[in-house]
């Protein structure tokens, strides 16, 4: 079952998309940070790294309904909750546009300099 916007608030829009949050991503983060506690030398490193994830996943799936956009397609919502996040899109009924939509998600996080820095998109840790 997607996610939809039932119980989920608007964070922001950008470029036309609506991102929403769903309430249950701060039970989970809260879990989450505290459940880590002793990983880092402050508390606050838990935090960071549990929001520096979903802007990873914000990204991703900002990849998916701009390059749906790009293509002739309709996005205009995001809904993230705690398993990640749901770009709502409608491709073209054309093959090369429904694979430029769902390949553009994994392909935005290539670029994310955080990735590049670790070494997963390729550059040196």
């Amino acid at each position: 079952m997607l996610p939809t916007r039932d119980g989920s608030f608007r964070l922001f829009r950008f470029s036309g998309i609506d991102v929403f949050l769903h309430w249950s991503w701060f039970l989970v983060a809260a879990y989450v940070v505290t459940s880590r506690v002793g990983n880092y030398s402050s508390p606050v490193w838990n935090a960071v790294e549990y929001l520096a994830l979903f802007l990873i996943v914000l990204l991703h799936e900002f990849g998916h309904s701009l390059a749906c956009r790009s293509v002739g397609g309709h996005s205009d919502q995001i809904v993230l909750w705690p398993l990640g996040g749901v770009a709502y899109v409608s491709p073209p009924q054309r093959p090369g546009a429904q694979l430029w939509s769902i390949a553009a998600g994994p392909l935005a996080n290539g670029f994310d300099p955080g990735a590049l820095r670790s070494g997963v998109g390729g550059g040196r840790a």
